[in-house]
């Protein structure tokens, strides 16, 4: 298929509004799959990933016509979806690991558009229209199947339903404009991400050297976001990672010898590297310096460019 750069929304508050929807915010991996004899499935970076997804390629394939659809891969823990499992799935290339996992943790796709089918775009059609399209042309096919299934919906009354998603476990929800076309790569108004936590994704610029049982890895990472082309210095993250994590992060390190930042903290035992690897971190509010408190890690971005991680994220 011809590869396409998902439509993302911007983050806002709570609201209610005529004319919009509300859906449940599944925080997993961003996916545009096609459906045809032998499935595709491309994260945000492009990157194909369907070697990793054995059980969704199956169901794709298996599935009537041509269509190309837009949704999160996650792997549900009773009902919610678990970050842990997810990051396993989500950074395994041993073939034999991933059969394994694809039985024992079994991930799910949740779909909330529909793009093309049969050869036809529909991306220039109200969100109305396409989820019509949607419903009509996989709800069946879908009724019966565990790892495959259409995201509800709700209109209106975004308020209420962002309440009702935090009491079920659920991060968040993401308003849509019902007449909103399909923008590729395009961070519109017409979409709003409304979530209870503070979460961000930024870039890994440094490393502060490990000790004791962190000596072979980092004690912690030094975070930035961009703003106008430069990378801003932002935190440091020293908990929440698994020793796995330690391992696969420290494994990715590329050094350099000057800070990628434009305001480098003033830290003797820093140890630079070139901005390329993002993670996604949590913290329980912006300081007034602009900082984080209390950051904890919650996973790496392997889907997302250095680039998309903007400082407009903290304010």
């Amino acid at each position: 298929m011809n590869l396409i750069k998902p439509m993302l929304a911007v983050s806002g508050q709570p609201f209610s509004r005529e004319g919009w929807i509300f859906e449940p915010k599944i925080d997993g991996t961003r996916c545009i799959a096609s459906t045809r004899k032998r499935a595709q499935l491309t994260n945000r970076r492009l990157a194909d990933i369907s070697y990793r997804y054995p059980e969704l390629v199956d169901v794709l394939s298996s599935l009537k016509g041509e269509a190309v659809v837009d949704g999160e891969i996650t792997v549900f823990k009773k009902g919610i979806p678990s970050f842990r499992s997810l990051a396993e799935r989500d950074h395994q290339n041993d073939p034999i690991k991933i059969d394994y996992l694809s039985q024992s943790m079994p991930a799910s796709y949740v779909v909330f558009d529909i793009l093309h089918l049969n050869g036809r775009s529909l991306m220039h059609l109200p969100l109305r229209e396409r989820k019509r399209i949607l419903f009509q042309e996989l709800e069946q096919d879908l009724e019966n199947s565990e790892s495959m299934s259409l995201i509800d919906s709700f209109p209106e009354r975004g308020e209420d339903y962002f309440q009702a998603a935090l009491k079920m476990g659920i991060e968040g929800v993401v308003g849509k404009r019902l007449d909103s076309p399909y923008l590729p790569g395009t961070r519109s108004q017409d979409w709003v991400k409304i979530k209870k936590s503070l979460k961000l994704d930024l870039v890994v610029g440094g490393y502060i050297p490990g000790k004791g049982d962190r000596r072979p890895y980092f004690g912690g990472l030094l975070l930035g976001a961009y703003s106008q082309g430069k990378l801003t210095y932002i935190s440091r993250v020293g908990s929440g990672f698994t020793d796995e994590e330690l391992r696969d992060i420290s494994r990715r390190f590329l050094p350099r010898e000057e800070p990628p930042f434009s305001d480098p903290p003033a830290t003797p035992q820093a140890r630079w590297l070139e901005p390329r690897m993002v993670v996604q971190v949590t913290a329980l509010e912006i300081t007034a310096e602009g900082g984080l408190r209390a950051p904890v890690f919650l996973r790496l971005r392997d889907d997302k460019e250095p680039e998309e991680c903007t400082l407009d994220q903290i304010a």
